[in-house]
């Protein structure tokens, strides 16, 4: 009973924690794209629509654990609720899918800056709300067949009180792994490759034109974004650990509170995230600290305002 609690409190206080940090950052942005138009940040308040919708299914499914394990289990006493359980279930997949491929958007809007500086639909701002949008429903799209599949691969754990796919089956546990895990490592990798055989191709021409700064700056951005989503996948190895213990021996499945930390590291990566995110993009930490400051001090040096508005535009 302790430790299941203890897990199940450590989701809770992370997603809560996750929820009012992407609530507060989606906020400051949303304003400053209200203004700007700024692509850039524009898929980064994608990223944290995605991680606040992640955080609040995860911190609304746990509610309901967490009040099962101290009062018992009072829920799905018929098919609608299991239903809107298993539902549920397939909302924490897609949300995290989201966030995964979210960045792939990004590294895409990098790779495109570059490569095809000079096609303006590839610098739409409406263009890349558009794409957004097919973003999410693709992600809820590639998941949905395991959920529609007949027969019930979308469960209730019995012993944890909420639903999602059973570590015994492997084969739509490996495809939603690869929707929401490989996908966007596979896709991230193949534009940095794809953008650095570019500009090695072109290194003359960009020097005299005089944007290989920008080229190095956007290359380096595009690192980074494979750096985040390698290390976000991370948090999903124990589920391919345990797919693999329970198809070995399936007696094993649901012990060593497997499906409580399912998607415990999950929700602390992402906490964790949502914050490192501000200080790995430089031009977003300015905005923040710049909206800290600003709050605190109205008169700000016109000089001081230049510099930082230049260097938001370099996002």
């Amino acid at each position: 009973m302790l430790p299941n609690v203890s897990f199940t409190l450590i989701t809770l206080i992370s997603s809560a924690s996750a929820l009012l940090v992407t609530f507060t950052l989606s906020l400051i942005i949303f304003i400053h794209i209200r203004n700007t138009r700024d692509i850039g940040f524009l898929l980064m308040l994608n990223t944290y629509v995605a991680m606040f919708a992640f955080s609040f299914i995860i911190f609304f499914v746990h509610i309901h654990v967490l009040g099962a394990d101290l009062y018992g289990l009072v829920g799905f006493n018929n098919t609608d609720e299991l239903n809107t359980c298993r539902f549920q279930g397939f909302l924490i997949y897609t949300t995290f899918g989201c966030c995964c491929n979210s960045f792939v958007l990004q590294a895409f809007y990098r790779y495109t800056r570059i490569v095809y500086s000079k096609k303006r639909i590839f610098q739409s701002f409406t263009f890349y709300i558009v794409c957004i949008l097919f973003q999410w429903m693709m992600d809820f799209l590639l998941v949905l067949p395991q959920y529609l599949w007949p027969g019930i691969i979308y469960t209730l754990y019995t012993l944890d009180y909420y639903c999602g796919i059973l570590y015994e089956q492997a084969a739509a546990m490996w495809c939603t792994g690869i929707v929401i895990y490989i996908f966007p490592v596979i896709f991230i990798s193949l534009i940095y490759m794809s953008l650095m055989r570019f500009i090695r191709r072109q290194t003359s021409n960009l020097h005299q034109t005089g944007r290989m700064r920008t080229v190095q700056r956007d290359s380096a951005v595009i690192r980074r974004i494979l750096f985040i989503v390698n290390t976000l996948t991370l948090p999903g190895m124990p589920n391919i650990i345990h797919t693999i213990m329970v198809n070995i021996d399936r007696s094993k499945s649901g012990l060593y509170n497997m499906y409580r930390i399912q998607w415990m590291f999950p929700a602390i990566g992402i906490f964790i995230f949502s914050i490192a995110l501000v200080f790995l993009t430089p031009q977003f930490k300015v905005l923040i600290f710049d909206t800290i400051y600003y709050r605190n001090n109205r008169v700000i040096p016109m000089e001081q305002r230049r510099i930082e508005r230049q260097l938001q535009t370099q996002f």
